[in-house]
């Protein structure tokens, strides 16, 4: 039958107290027994495994403090002679040892024996050799993880994959990925191992302003507990607040850099009742840093592609509108043919150091408006969009363009989204009107059926799909869509959808 160890609020502060500031790390490790024992539901089993100790020595522990309190958790007296070394010789010791003497230096200059000073300093810190950054064991962890970070790149979920085996790998609790658009205060997007990290939502919305590790040298690896001691940190309102709620007492951290206005942080945690990283974890982390930044290049290309194939596709079905993707500043992301060709003009709409506006003042006020609050719909759920119609003069006396702002791309949990955008559909009436259909069987020779079926593709429609609402079978489709793609000399559906867009485009000027 499992002890149940129940401890007060003054008993768990001072256990956490002594079990950061204990001079061995024996006695830190009856501390966190204690404190990991006191957590419900927890056997002597899970904390053999969380602190690599034996069952028999978790259960002595506990049997020993609910005997005796906390004061049951110190070596029983020696017998024998009376200990020779003293407290300061000890200080002296470790002193000396910070200082990276060695050890038979160490014992000339205290007059204590080299095994003795080997065998203090061994029980003091017995976590890792100071300086793992070159050992053969720590490359091959890197070399491993790294093949995870760029295949978990095509995931469903990016990256879930690597940071499960990054956490693995460095014996972390937790693990994320930060990506932070351009002059935003806040991330816009946290990846994680996959499962619903409790703290995510309050981490952002209240204390990520106050983090610990803010404003670290690129590429730099650093711990909370190179910035803070033990008592510092937990004076903080950071840890008071949030680290304490969620039994985090060690952070490991560095800042991957920017990447097409996308900043990127890699932030690993351990709970409090745990040990601090070592020199092990940061030459992991260190050997990782180059392939995280290429990763972020790779990741924002991949979330940037499929928002401009989202927001572009939407106007296939009528090439005549014009669409324009813009960033909360109102500058130019992207734009296809038709609004290109109505932004050439400078009638009514504008861009001035590639930033959009309209000639009349009042309007264009109204509509760096609605960018500015769709474009923050498209990542924020706090804020609803507002998609709003506008009539916009034009200073020519030709009938006024059209235009629909709205948000890029709706809030979804489930979507990726980096980068705060707008779009803005544009009409002219004054364009020519060119439907798809004219246009792929006239620059293709596609029959009408065939040209049916490449704009349903192109629409986002499945086989299954397109066979359904032209009331035919799968196998005609099929057969359709190999005639299309020989054709049209492409070999994928994402190949179908640029190459309507240019084409029809094409085919405008042609009439013109």
């Amino acid at each position: 039958m499992e002890r149940i160890i129940s401890i007060g609020e003054s008993d768990r502060s001072l256990l956490k107290e002594l079990a950061l500031s204990a001079r061995t790390h024996s006695y830190a490790q009856r501390c966190n027994i204690i404190l990991a024992s006191a957590v419900p539901g927890t056997s002597a089993a899970d904390i053999s495994r969380q602190l690599g100790i034996s069952q028999a020595t978790v259960r002595r522990w506990q049997k020993q403090f609910a005997e005796h309190g906390v004061a049951g958790l110190a070596d029983a007296q020696r017998t024998g002679a009376p200990r020779q070394i003293g407290e300061q010789t000890y200080a002296a010791i470790f002193d000396l040892h910070a200082q990276g003497l060695d050890t038979r230096r160490i014992a000339t200059r205290t007059g204590v024996s080299q095994s003795s000073v080997s065998r203090i300093i061994r029980k003091a810190q017995p976590i890792q050799p100071p300086d793992t950054a070159s050992c053969p064991q720590v490359d091959k962890v890197v070399e491993q993880l790294t093949v995870e970070l760029f295949e978990s790149l095509a995931d469903d979920i990016p990256l879930s994959r690597f940071l499960t085996k990054v956490q693995e790998a460095t014996g972390s609790d937790y693990g994320i990925v930060l990506a932070l658009s351009q002059g935003k205060k806040k991330p816009t997007l946290v990846l994680s191992d996959g499962r619903s990290l409790e703290g995510t939502l309050p981490y952002l919305e209240k204390h990520y302003h106050r983090e610990l590790l803010a404003d670290l040298s690129e590429g730099v690896v650093t711990l909370v507990s190179d910035l803070f001691s033990p008592e510092e940190l937990r004076q903080t309102d950071y840890y008071k607040e949030y680290l304490s709620h969620y039994g985090i007492g060690h952070i490991l951290g560095v800042d991957i850099g920017t990447v097409r206005g996308i900043s990127g942080k890699f932030r690993l945690a351990r709970l409090e009742t745990r040990m601090d990283f070592g020199a092990r974890e940061r030459a992991i982390c260190r050997g990782l840093v180059p392939y995280l930044r290429a990763a972020l290049n790779l990741f924002v290309q991949r979330i940037d592609t499929e928002a401009e194939k989202d927001a572009l596709s939407l106007t296939v079905s009528g090439m005549s509108v014009g669409s324009i993707m813009v960033d909360p500043d109102a500058h130019v992301l992207e734009a296809n043919p038709p609004a290109l060709a109505i932004l050439g003009e400078a009638d009514g709409i504008i861009t001035t150091a590639g930033r959009i506006a309209l000639q009349n003042p009042s309007q264009s006020r109204q509509l760096h408006e609605l960018i500015r609050r769709n474009a923050e719909a498209s990542i924020d759920q706090s804020v609803s969009g507002l998609t709003r119609a506008m009539l916009v003069d034009r200073p020519s006396g030709k009938e006024s363009i059209s235009l629909l702002v709205r948000p890029a791309t709706r809030y979804n949990r489930r979507q990726l989204t980096i980068r705060p955008t707008a779009l803005i559909h544009v009409v002219d009436p004054a364009q020519p009107r060119v439907t798809v259909i004219n246009a792929l069987t006239e620059l293709f020779g596609l029959t009408q059926a065939e040209a049916k079926v490449a704009l349903s593709l192109s629409n986002g429609f499945t086989i299954n799909d397109t066979a359904r609402l032209g009331a035919t079978t799968k196998n005609t489709v099929r057969s359709q869509v190999r005639s299309i793609f020989s054709k049209m000399g492409i070999n994928r559906q994402s190949q179908l959808i640029r190459t309507t867009l240019i084409s029809v485009a094409l085919f405008s000027l042609k009439h013109e």
